[in-house]
């Protein structure tokens, strides 16, 4: 009814760092993937985007501001390995210093190709999501904002009621066009959980990571505390808690990711 077509990625509702996010190719592989999901959890089925850039949008917007701000913007890199024409994927990804410290995640997903060869030159691609769970690569591009791209995000978060704070995960094919605002499709929207992500990059400085880590919380408290001022009510601690101990619970229920 939603006009999807096959291979569509099903996800969490309720997710965290792609756990149980798998790229379904047909009705079979949806009907496995149906039967390992938890009962009682919301799932997503969502169209496939190929494109093969990804960024992380950090989004800001004060209560009563016109408009808000990227914060921070970050590219995200999938784990890949390249062929040398010689080597087993096996043997290429437990020789790549980043995928070798998630050698054992990988090689369980991949062990049905595990001995094959790929041929010189070849990438392939070890995971559907990009996170540094499994191996994928944060670069911070921060720099890369215009005010081209500032201005989309202000009309997209604008559409969402009362959306303050939080980070959009989307797709692009051409990183300019994506820069000036253009052509680019929305996968995820992360809320007052959602991570800064830039603070990934292997090349910032522990200090900058703190620095940046409480800076981003400071704002988040200072959105709650205006729209506390204008009569919303604080969720309970203990529902809070609550709900933090029911996703932990469902990473570990959700069908292995891909």
């Amino acid at each position: 009814r939603a006009g999807l077509a096959y291979p569509v990625v099903a996800k969490p509702d309720i997710g965290w760092r792609g756990y149980g996010c798998r790229l379904v190719e047909d009705r079979a592989a949806l009907a496995a993937y149906l039967d390992a999901f938890p009962d009682g959890a919301d799932l997503l089925l969502q169209e496939f985007v190929p494109h093969h850039g990804e960024a992380g949008v950090f989004y800001v917007r004060r209560p009563g501001a016109a408009r808000g701000e990227i914060t921070s913007l970050t590219f995200r890199y999938y784990p890949f390995v390249v062929g040398n024409g010689r080597s087993t994927l096996e043997a290429l990804i437990r020789a790549n210093p980043r995928l070798a410290r998630k050698a054992r995640l990988l090689l369980r997903e991949h062990r049905a190709r595990l001995a094959e060869v790929p041929a010189a030159g070849e990438t392939v691609r070890l995971a559907l999501v990009g996170s540094n769970r499994v191996g994928g690569l944060y670069v911070d591009a921060t720099r890369r904002v215009t005010p081209a791209l500032a201005a989309r995000f202000d009309a997209i978060a604008a559409a969402l009621p009362e959306f303050h704070y939080g980070r959009f995960d989307v797709r692009f094919a051409d990183a300019e066009r994506f820069a000036a605002g253009e052509d680019f499709v929305v996968i995820e929207i992360n809320g007052a959980g959602a991570e800064a992500i830039e603070v990934w990059d292997p090349e910032w400085r522990l200090v900058d990571v703190y620095r940046r880590l409480f800076r981003q919380q400071s704002l988040m408290f200072s959105i709650a505390a205006a729209n506390r001022a204008r009569g919303f009510a604080p969720m309970p601690v203990r529902d809070l808690v609550r709900l933090q101990r029911r996703q932990y619970r469902l990473n570990s229920a959700y069908p292995p990711s891909a």
